[in-house]
């Protein structure tokens, strides 16, 4: 993904030659401890966030880790706000380079992945508003083995959001997987930015209402508004699948 995280010509050391999958991304809770052959932090801080604050002391190879930790599920992200694999790359990479340089701005009252998805959920959306564009999503172009969640798994979700949100609570019409998958990803890609991030944010990366609000900037009952007007536009979208 980027050379912050020691890897080269965009493909991550240990991924097969001629793929766009990333290495497979440990489980930061997992991690040994932080120090070389030393005892866990006394501190109980998470390991990411160790691994961070040694990236602010100028340990360039403390923030490598961290890109390693988060460049694939930060890369699907930005993969389902804007529908092009080439341009999620791109933004991805920017969003690790912007973390770099603001590097002094985390303050730990949020996670790593929290503080980076800000700054490339925000790139994300300032890159949809200049292309102004609609985008095109589709199954036969995966995001990679790092993604949290399959596109079945994610098209699910987003159903059974949007069926929940309906007046009548009246169950949606029953879709084969694949033709329902595709349906649910191109409707997500005819929405305005703003409303794909926040069902992105909420219905697939699982962030709860607080850290929405923050990474957006909003107040708590805009976010929850914004996030109801997009299930609407959704539903509205998917109207077809779910009478």
């Amino acid at each position: 993904m980027s050379s912050l995280s020691g890897t080269t010509s965009g493909t991550p050391t240990g991924a097969a030659p001629g793929t766009d999958d990333a290495v497979p991304m440990a489980d930061p809770d997992k991690m040994g401890p932080v120090e070389g052959g030393g005892a866990p932090r006394p501190t109980g801080l998470r390991p990411d966030v160790a691994l961070l604050q040694k990236a602010q002391a100028g340990d360039r190879g403390a923030y490598g880790q961290v890109v390693l930790l988060y460049q694939d599920r930060l890369y699907n992200a930005v993969l389902r706000l804007v529908g092009d694999r080439e341009e999620a790359r791109e933004l991805t990479q920017e969003a690790f380079m912007r973390g770099l340089m603001k590097i002094d701005s985390f303050r730990g009252d949020a996670s790593p992945y929290t503080w980076l998805f800000r700054i490339a959920v925000n790139l994300a959306i300032s890159h949809l508003r200049k292309v102004n564009r609609f985008r095109v999503f589709s199954l036969d172009r995966p995001a990679g083995k790092g993604g949290r969640y399959s596109d079945d798994d994610q098209a699910s979700s987003l159903v059974d959001r949007v069926a929940r949100e309906r007046a009548d609570n009246a169950p949606p019409q029953k879709m084969e997987g694949r033709e329902r998958d595709q349906a649910v990803l191109s409707a997500l890609g005819r929405l305005d930015a703003e409303y794909r991030a926040v069902l992105v944010m909420r219905d697939i990366e699982g962030f709860d209402y607080q850290q929405m609000a923050d990474v957006l900037g909003l107040p708590l009952g805009t976010l929850k508004s914004r996030l109801f007007r997009a299930r609407m536009a959704l539903r509205d979208e998917l109207k077809a699948y779910l009478q």
